[in-house]
């Protein structure tokens, strides 16, 4: 609907206002008031400021162009407030939706909006040899969305992971693998499963991190284990190949359980030779600056700070390898039209630095091309800690913690289920439970995650979300012999015409996220399309209908709410259920 108000808009100030129609856009908005109406625009003050009329007088001209139009008059109200035009839908006007979908066997389809475009998303970037915790899972979650949401928009979308197999911190692993091994040589040939290597290697990376912390001659050690590592020298290269393995099994599997995967993977290691050739590049155009044995960037100029690219051991920095990343997302792919980083805000210096280094190098390459969302920090309320870990959470404890908590809800319902129903039904409500815990914050704000609130069936959770999409396939299973084969014109109720107007914002609501890449506006829009359907769900009959035209009308909203909500748990990553 405002798709096509939008269009008469435009058609009416090209034809009558041809002097300044190239200067104004057409705007419409949402009044914060649903008794304003459903759509208003600020149209005739532009004119009139043009002008230098009345916009009063303006909006007067516009209303009674617009209702001289068969099709506005009769699909919506026209009120002027103020040299607003504001616009309600009339029921005619919210039949007219349904029979257009219904034409679409009530199917939500792509958008076109970056046709031809190609977006790489970057997300994840967690470390091997080190664990998977909550702060990898937002950015897994968001990225995942957000890659979901740009396909859905009509890019190529290519998921990238960038992956730390080579630094300090594995220098702390090896040095603490290296101890436990001498007191025990056959350790690792008691380790069968993949969980048991898993926690051995934390518990190496454990004992390394305390040692570098608190011991003098262990941090020195570790700082030469470093070098060897980044020169892969002979006596660390099998054992890294082999610990690193254990690792990307490992992400594998929380990937699986996410229901994610990525298209290339990206190493540090990969990143070690090309970075010193383009620092080096760098350096010789007079972009890096020699200071102390390192390469630096310079970056007070620019309103930034100095930046070290090459240590005065001659080992590239993050810095530096993330300029080698840069080259190689660039090229191997073809064009990008653009980069998206999903990463923490701890990073927001970092990448002003390095994009603009980049846009130094290659301006044509990069310029306006790479993009940093980043994303807070998270605490959470009601989960334990790893003893292992200290402080430090991982990502699948948190769903099974949250799995654990959704199973007893589960066996207090009346309606029992099978084993087999309960673990399914169990996982894919824990997982989603954490994704929309994860999506509903604004990605740039800092959050609570909290174990009661995410596992309520009501209010602002995932398993809200999925009850409500049950809900709704509950009802279709009771008219599941009702043909929608013709919707005729009649009189809507209020929770009818609420619901119908919310389930009317969801291109709205995608093109905006597709511009922003807030996926949190993804979020509360679900909620707020559930909520209109709970209060249709608790006022308005519809199995119970005798009069068949009534009964058609809806089940053609309730097709439509379940599909627009599909589609939104979908562009979440949370996979639905059909019985809870």
């Amino acid at each position: 609907m405002k798709t096509s108000l939008k269009e008469s808009l435009n058609n009416l100030k090209n034809k009558n206002y041809p002097e300044i129609a190239e200067k104004i856009s057409v705007n419409l908005f949402y009044p914060k008031d649903e008794k304003h109406g459903h759509f208003s625009t600020n149209l005739a003050l532009l004119i009139a400021k043009e002008f230098k009329q009345n916009p009063k007088d303006i909006a007067k001209d516009i209303a009674k162009k617009l209702e001289s139009k068969p099709v506005i008059k009769k699909h919506f109200k026209v009120e002027l407030i103020n040299g607003f035009i504001n616009f309600s839908i009339k029921d005619a006007g919210f039949i007219k939706q349904l029979v257009e979908l219904q034409k679409k066997d009530f199917q939500i389809k792509k958008l076109d909006l970056y046709k031809n475009k190609k977006y790489l998303i970057e997300f994840c970037d967690q470390n091997p040899f080190k664990s998977f915790h909550i702060g990898h899972l937002r950015t897994a979650v968001i990225g995942e969305s957000l890659s979901r949401l740009l396909d859905f928009s009509g890019a190529k979308v290519i998921r990238a992971n960038y992956q730390g197999d080579v630094g300090l911190h594995v220098a702390k692993f090896f040095w603490g693998f290296f101890q436990i091994r001498k007191k025990q040589p056959d350790i690792e040939e008691k380790l069968k499963s993949l969980d048991e290597k898993i926690n051995f290697m934390t518990d190496c990376y454990v004992v390394g991190a305390n040692a570098y912390k608190k011991d003098a001659k262990a941090k020195d050690k570790i700082n030469q284990l470093n070098k060897k590592i980044y020169q892969m020298d002979r006596e660390i290269k099998k054992d890294w190949q082999k610990k690193r393995q254990w690792s990307l099994d490992k992400f594998d599997k929380i990937y699986e359980r996410l229901n994610t995967g990525f298209d290339r993977l990206f190493f540090e290691s990969e990143m070690v030779k090309d970075s010193l050739k383009i620092c080096e590049k760098a350096y010789q155009k007079g972009i890096l600056k020699k200071d102390q044995g390192c390469l630096i960037f310079k970056g007070e100029k620019y309103g930034l700070n100095t930046r070290v690219f090459v240590n005065s051991l001659g080992i590239p920095t993050y810095e530096a390898k993330e300029l080698a990343l840069a080259f190689k997302e660039f090229q191997e792919f073809g064009t990008i039209d653009k980069a998206i980083h999903v990463v923490g805000n701890e990073q927001n210096n970092f990448f002003k630095i390095t994009f603009l280094v980049e846009k130094l190098l290659d301006e044509q390459l990069f310029d306006d091309k790479q993009f940093h969302l980043s994303y807070g920090m998270i605490d959470v309320k009601g989960i334990k800690m790893s003893s292992r870990l200290g402080n430090i959470i991982t990502a699948e404890s948190l769903i099974d913690q949250v799995k654990k908590e959704i199973s007893k809800i589960i066996s207090t319902r009346k309606e029992k289920l099978s084993p087999k129903d309960t673990e399914t039904i169990a996982e894919k409500l824990a997982v989603g439970a954490v994704k929309y815990s994860y999506l509903k914050i604004t990605p740039q704000k800092n959050m609570l995650f909290d174990l009661k609130e995410s596992v309520k069936m009501e209010g602002q959770s995932g398993p809200y979300l999925m009850y409500s999409y049950v809900r709704a396939i509950n009802i279709l299973k009771k008219v599941s012999d009702q043909k929608i084969d013709r919707i005729k014109n009649l009189k809507l109720s209020e929770p009818e015409r609420k619901l119908l107007f919310e389930i009317n914002k969801f291109y709205d609501i995608i093109e905006k996220v597709s511009k922003t890449y807030q996926i949190s506006d993804i979020a509360d829009y679900s909620y707020k399309l559930a909520t209109k359907f709970s209060n249709f769900y608790d006022k308005i009959p519809v199995s119970r209908v005798e009069d068949k035209d009534l009964r058609i009308l809806r089940i053609a909203i309730i097709i439509s709410f379940k599909e627009v909500l599909g589609k939104c748990l979908d562009l979440m990553g949370i996979e639905t259920v059909e019985k809870m």
